[in-house]
């Protein structure tokens, strides 16, 4: 029947679309507060009377990974990472997103940045501005930006009631129709950074499956396609002894 031919393209269709999203993961791997994405399928039942049923494969899209990377130590000032749940609000010039990059550096006009030049912010969505010193700099745990005994800032970190909400825009941002509240549960790291959550060993691995699979789908399909040319070659032979 055409449907199982049909129903092989789907999944097709499905496996190039994860292929796609793995290697995405594959090349984030060192991005710094990068989160994997994984596939989402649901199967569509074709009920057939007293048969066995062939599904069709509807991608339904990506979900996001939201579990920490790895702490990495870099000892730099604005380097800055999140022990718990928490994301960092920044300014794109388009609106607030959200990120786990805390890879943060100052402007021309001593704003702190992120290495995209996006404004960090803090609790009252606003630039936090940090003087140029020789002395030391401490970030606390809070966000709090100090120079000396005196504060100059503090940096906004927020949670989310329900982190599947969050919806990946580009790079290591990410934003949200619901609205987050303070961090309760976040501490702010100086001098780290949190590595990609991306496993390379597992999406390799999933990279191959993948492959063969759909390597597997194409054999089928192939083969489907010759039983039904050769059902309709048969069906078109003459009967023998027919006038």
């Amino acid at each position: 029947m055409e449907n199982s031919i049909y129903i092989g393209l789907s999944r097709q269709a499905a496996l190039r679309r994860q292929m796609s999203q793995v290697a995405n993961n594959i090349a984030n791997m060192n991005t710094t507060g990068f989160k994997r994405e994984l596939m989402i399928y649901q199967a569509y039942e074709t009920k057939v009377p007293f048969a066995q049923t062939n599904d069709f494969v509807i991608d339904k899209g990506t979900a996001t990974d939201h579990q920490p990377g790895a702490m990495r130590k870099t000892g730099n000032t604005f380097d800055l990472a999140i022990d718990g749940p928490g994301y960092f609000q920044v300014d794109d010039g388009t609106g607030t997103f959200y990120t786990r990059n805390g890879t943060f550096a100052l402007d021309e006009f001593n704003q702190l940045v992120t290495n995209q030049g996006h404004l960090v912010l803090n609790a009252g969505g606003e630039p936090i501005f940090v003087p140029r010193s020789d002395e030391k700099i401490i970030i606390e745990t809070d966000g709090s930006v100090k120079l000396g005994d005196e504060v100059f800032g503090r940096i906004a970190v927020v949670e989310f009631d329900n982190p599947i909400a969050l919806k990946k825009t580009r790079d290591t941002l990410f934003e949200s129709d619901e609205l987050p509240r303070p961090a309760e549960n976040s501490d702010v790291q100086q001098g780290l950074i949190e590595s990609s959550n991306v496993n390379p060993i597992a999406e390799l691995t999933t990279m191959i499956e993948v492959s063969r699979m759909y390597e597997a789908v194409k054999n089928l399909i192939s083969k489907e396609s010759e039983r039904e040319q050769d059902a309709v070659k048969r069906l078109a032979r003459p009967v023998q002894g027919s006038v």
